[in-house]
């Protein structure tokens, strides 16, 4: 190859240079940090937090308590860790529900995350226990929606589903998916 050749082919690595070469790199930088500084920063935080609600006729709503509790307000929400929910319905005794993780939206309604069980304080219902991965809770019409595995059990059965739709208030709770069923009696019956 001759010069000629030769500086043809350093005139096109320049150019290829120049053209990848990111020249407003102190900006991206700090447009980063800035950003990054937004979603790791909450506008305040707080450990070992029990918080009541109350509705409007004055009863208690639901009780909270986590860990630590984190909350973003430019964001629009709270960030639980540990939470234990104690939430009131008309009908009877309280729901205990807790999870890893939990995040409080302004629109009251709450997704919880990883380990979640929701157990009925009331000894006669029906379904004393439910657990599941994740699920959605609206604190003001305590329902409750999931699409993950869903387990629910009480004092002679247990079922398995691939997701939830319930009212805490009514009772009602529909599995969506069915997986299988045990009953639990002399004769052990399995339905899938």
């Amino acid at each position: 190859m001759n010069r000629v050749g030769y500086s043809i082919v350093l005139l096109f690595t320049c150019v290829l240079g120049l053209y990848f070469y990111p020249f407003n790199q102190s900006t991206t930088l700090t447009d980063d940090v800035s950003t990054q500084t937004l979603f790791e920063t909450p506008t305040y935080r707080a450990e070992n937090l029990t918080s009541k609600l109350y509705a409007q006729d004055g009863k208690l709503s639901h009780e909270v308590f986590a860990t630590v509790m984190e909350h973003y307000e430019t964001l629009g929400f709270m960030v639980f860790e540990q939470p234990l929910y104690t939430i009131y319905v008309d009908a009877g005794q309280p729901y205990k529900i807790s999870a890893d993780e939990g995040t409080l939206f302004t629109n009251n309604i709450v997704r919880l995350e990883k380990n979640i069980v929701i157990k009925s304080l009331n000894q006669s219902d029906f379904i004393q226990q439910i657990t599941t991965d994740f699920i959605e809770i609206d604190l003001t019409t305590n329902t409750l929606y999931s699409d993950s595995e869903v387990r629910m059990t009480g004092a002679e059965f247990s079922m398995l589903s691939k997701g939830l739709n319930g009212d805490m208030q009514a009772k009602k709770f529909n599995l969506t998916g069915h997986v299988k069923t045990v009953f639990a009696s002399s004769t052990a019956q399995i339905r899938e």
